[in-house]
């Protein structure tokens, strides 16, 4: 009877820890959401996945979407643990702004400025973004709202806006590129250093558009996309650039829930800045990016409250100063 007893005691007290089991499994993997495959945050999540992996010891992977509008809303109800998208994709979804809010998400560090412009194919006679008016160009992006939102300040910042062109929608950034090699559009938004724009190179030709026009830094300046900044790329760089081109930088971060726990917030910086000088050989976009940026002025959502006592305690190397105190709350106010 006593050995019946005890065998009983032992099945009960195996299933009342099965939940916390589960939960300690489900922490030792990370997903991390990024562009479709051929995009430039694809390319950079398989980098970041194996080197978070390699450091924090735990399965990492990321995990391929047609865009940032579809796994922010994970990320926002905590079933996603990080993701990569810029700083204008990240605040128009914290805010709302033409989509449903989502209040609860944080980054934990910007990482690089991604370059981004308009393509064509290398055929079309069309060489600055002023001279797309009149053409079809791919705008109305589903997936990804962010670049509608840059594609948008860049007409503006060549003096023209959406009702001066014919808008192709599309699903997302690689079937604006599909759509500009098979005739379907004439240009197409996006980063410029995607493997879906070396393949549209490698089989039509593409160039990248010059910003290029008189009075752009102005129009550029009271765009709909603060942040949005322009910079000049040498020839040869990228594919399509044949000659000294002005085209546009976005910043980029890594976002997390609200609700991840403080020590895995940790454990991913930690990774970060031991992974750095490893991922900047492997990502040219970390060329020249110190993880003193992790901290950044074109912040758009709150940083994760560990990742701001990540910084102040000084346990890596940006500064956590009175200024970005003052920026984070203005953004924490917005939900006030």
């Amino acid at each position: 009877m006593w050995i019946k007893k005890f065998t009983v005691l032992i099945v009960s007290a195996a299933i009342s820890l099965m939940p916390a089991h589960s939960a300690l499994s489900a922490r030792k993997q990370f997903n991390i959401g990024t562009g479709f495959v051929g995009s430039s945050m694809h390319s950079l999540g398989t980098v970041l996945a194996k080197n978070l992996q390699k450091n924090m010891r735990l399965r990492v992977t990321a995990r391929p979407f047609v865009g940032p509008s579809s796994f922010i809303p994970l990320i926002n109800a905590g079933e996603l643990e990080m993701g990569l998208t810029s700083m204008a994709g990240m605040g128009t979804a914290y805010r709302g702004i033409d989509t449903d809010s989502n209040k609860d998400i944080r980054v934990v560090a910007r990482l690089f400025a991604m370059p981004f412009a308009f393509m064509t194919r290398k055929d079309s006679g069309i060489k600055n973004i002023a001279d797309l008016k009149g053409k079809k160009v791919v705008l109305d992006i589903t997936a990804a709202q962010a670049v509608n939102t840059m594609a948008i300040a860049m007409l503006e910042a060549a003096g023209l806006d959406r009702t001066d062109v014919t808008v192709i929608p599309v699903s997302g950034v690689g079937q604006g590129v599909e759509a500009v090699v098979e005739g379907n559009a004439d240009a197409t938004p996006g980063s410029v250093s995607m493997s879906a724009v070396r393949k549209a190179d490698a089989t039509v030709g593409v160039r990248i558009l010059n910003l290029a026009s008189p009075g752009y830094e102005q129009r550029l300046e009271n765009s709909s996309a603060p942040g949005l900044r322009s910079y000049v790329i040498e020839a040869g760089l990228y594919p399509g650039v044949e000659t000294e081109t002005r085209i546009f930088a976005m910043d980029m971060y890594l976002l997390v829930p609200k609700a991840l726990e403080d020590e895995d917030v940790v454990k991913i910086l930690d990774a970060l800045h031991a992974s750095w000088p490893e991922m900047q050989k492997e990502y040219a976009g970390f060329k020249g990016v110190s993880t003193d940026e992790f901290v950044h002025p074109s912040q758009t959502v709150p940083y994760h409250n560990a990742a701001i006592d990540y910084y102040k305690s000084g346990k890596g190397t940006a500064v956590w100063d009175e200024q970005a105190e003052l920026r984070n709350q203005k953004l924490l106010d917005v939900w006030k």
